[in-house]
């Protein structure tokens, strides 16, 4: 499994470039030892400061996403709560992608995206609108493959939650690896180089 942890983004702030060559020599690992690679995205995105851009971040963004769709192993994405930016977009590319019902994914943050386009975050819900970052969103534009829900919210049934979301990735892992591991990489590439084209 890879994924932020967040319980040490106040000591360590958000994740940089470092912390993708981590991810990546996890993806290595996955492939060197034959085994299915999980990547979990709960994050607000990778660090935005001078050292981070110096350091290489958009190359290592980069990076993991081209190692991510070319990685022999089978891979499943969990989209656990907020999905912002290319630390998200880092983790993404996966065989399936399995979203938690209040779990969101956009490039930008609608807060962002509003102070850009119209100085102000006081549009931030309409932009969300638009972006389309919600799950129900993302599985209609194919982003997404399986939504996980929430009753109401994953925070109120931890335990029922978490058992939902095993099931589905024991399911959905258990079919990957009864594909042929080129066809199954053909089929990740293809859907990766279509997705937002139709």
């Amino acid at each position: 499994m890879l994924g932020q942890d967040r319980t040490r983004q106040s000591e360590h702030g958000p994740f940089g470039p470092a912390g993708l060559r981590q991810a990546r020599r996890g993806m290595r690992l996955a492939a060197e030892l034959g085994l299915p690679l999980v990547t979990v995205v709960d994050t607000a995105g990778a660090a935005l400061s001078r050292a981070a851009e110096e350091g290489g971040l958009a190359g290592e963004i980069a990076r993991c996403l081209a190692e991510l769709v070319l990685l022999p192993a089978p891979t499943v994405c969990l989209l656990l709560g907020q999905g912002s930016g290319g630390g998200a977009l880092a983790l993404l590319p996966a065989d399936r992608v399995i979203c938690a019902q209040h779990g969101w994914l956009s490039p930008l943050p609608p807060e962002g995206a509003s102070a850009i386009l119209y100085r102000t975050t006081g549009r931030a819900a309409e932009l969300a609108e638009r972006q389309g970052i919600r799950s129900a969103d993302l599985y209609r534009d194919g982003i997404v493959d399986r939504v996980v829900p929430e009753h109401p919210d994953a925070a109120e049934e931890p335990e029922e939650f978490v058992r939902r979301v095993a099931a589905v990735l024991d399911h959905e892992l258990t079919a990957l690896r009864a594909l042929d591991p080129a066809a199954r990489v053909a089929a990740r590439t293809a859907r990766y180089r279509r997705l937002g084209l139709g």
